[in-house]
């Protein structure tokens, strides 16, 4: 998956903090090499430490060490795009603490994935959707699947998506925020406001 530009800068602003320890003069090299890292360097250093860590993958998510396209989250739960997905816009919630047995998943990321599901359905017009628990990297996760045509399971073909499509989902699926209302004073009110000072007064 290519880097977009702002995961390339979110990359080099973690490692950046990884070396704050070193003496002066490492962390000037350090700083040189970090900043000149190209996207494919990147890119292959990230591949690298998901082959050798692959457990903690959603534990890094959740931290926030790998790029993800986040939809939504609440205290218990963080909605994302899969990057491997079954169906187009197939989403994974993944609990904030690890979770062994599906018996054991939180109500709050069942309840996320009710929701997520709810705007797919609307937003992406599919016919139906799977909610999917799976053991995955040694933890359980909740797949959210959209259904178009076809009946799909875990066990169906993925391909990999496009980081363009992946944008595209998440503008069209992502919690929007409510701008902030501020109520105006209207001139009917501060004429009353006004007229009740002079009573005053008088």
């Amino acid at each position: 998956m290519a880097l977009t530009e702002e995961q390339i800068k979110e990359l080099k602003r973690q490692l950046l903090e990884q070396i704050q320890h070193l003496p002066e003069e490492q962390k000037a090299q350090a700083e040189q090499q970090i900043n000149d890292m190209s996207p494919e360097a990147l890119e292959t250093m990230l591949k690298q430490q998901w082959q050798q860590t692959p457990q903690k993958v959603f534990r890094a998510i959740i931290e926030g060490k790998i790029p993800a396209r986040k939809l939504d989250e609440n205290k218990q739960a963080l909605a994302v795009l899969e990057i491997m997905p079954i169906e187009k816009g197939h989403v994974i919630i993944i609990p904030k603490k690890p979770v062994q047995n599906q018996k054991d998943m939180p109500a709050p990321a069942l309840t996320l994935a009710k929701k997520i599901a709810k705007k797919i359905q609307s937003k992406l017009k599919a016919k139906s959707v799977e909610i999917l628990m799976e053991p995955k990297f040694e933890e359980i996760i909740i797949n959210i699947v959209p259904v178009y045509n076809k009946s799909v399971s875990l066990e169906s073909q993925r391909r990999k998506a496009e980081e363009t499509e992946l944008l595209e989902l998440q503008n069209r699926l992502k919690k929007k925020t409510r701008p902030l209302l501020i109520k105006k004073t209207t001139k009917k009110k501060k004429d009353q406001d006004i007229k009740k000072i002079k009573r005053r007064i008088a």
